[in-house]
């Protein structure tokens, strides 16, 4: 029986020291970004618990995402590399990498608006002046290979947010395809939950 992300991620906290699991607690509710974990939730979870909290709080897409951003904040590099590894892999062959948008499409109507058109084509205008949470977004564009280095540098070298996204749009996003278009609103939706909440109630 293939493994499930529950059982890489449980693994993945089972193999951390005491002292890096503290590490790993704190730094879970140090994040910024929406939703926040509470830190009376997480003192004193084991890693049975942390799995548990991670896949409720985020989605079992979103508590990858966010075990890598952790344990490379703890300087676990190794081991968020090899989660990253395990993310690519995983939801490519599960078709997972979309079911943030599936879920979408089931309560809200389909992912491409309009006929052909993609969500975040169909909101092009309110995601380029509303987005406020860039920089790890082209993070998490990077790992997916939806950007290139190259192009990660020339949209940051833009001075305003609004200038970066429309490089975006215009460039990476243009030229990936309904699949990365897909993984890009499921990051969306990690990063910015009430944003993409909002629109879908338009």
């Amino acid at each position: 029986m293939s493994k499930t992300v529950g059982d890489i991620l449980l693994g993945v906290l089972d193999d951390l020291g005491e002292a890096e699991l503290k590490k790993f607690r704190r730094k879970l509710c140090d994040r910024k970004q929406e939703p926040k974990v509470r830190k009376g939730i997480v003192e004193k979870a084991d890693p049975v618990d942390l799995v548990d909290i991670l896949t409720r709080t985020f989605t079992e897409d979103g508590a990858v995402n966010v075990a890598i951003e952790v344990l490379a904040a703890i300087n676990c590099e190794d081991v968020a590399k090899e989660l990253t590894e395990f993310k690519k892999s995983y939801f490519t062959a599960q078709g997972s990498c979309v079911s943030s948008g599936d879920r979408m499409a089931s309560a809200t109507g389909p992912k491409k608006m309009n006929k052909d058109k993609h969500f975040v084509d169909h909101h092009r205008t309110a995601l380029i002046n509303r987005v406020s949470q860039l920089d790890p977004i082209l993070d998490r564009l990077l790992d997916w290979d939806i950007i290139t280095p190259n192009t990660y540098s020339d949209v940051k070298a833009n001075r305003t947010t609004q200038n970066r996204m429309r490089e975006l749009y215009d460039g990476p996003l243009k030229a990936c395809g309904p699949k990365g278009k897909d993984i890009f609103l499921d990051i969306l939706m990690e990063l910015e939950p009430f944003l993409i909440s909002d629109l879908k109630g338009e």
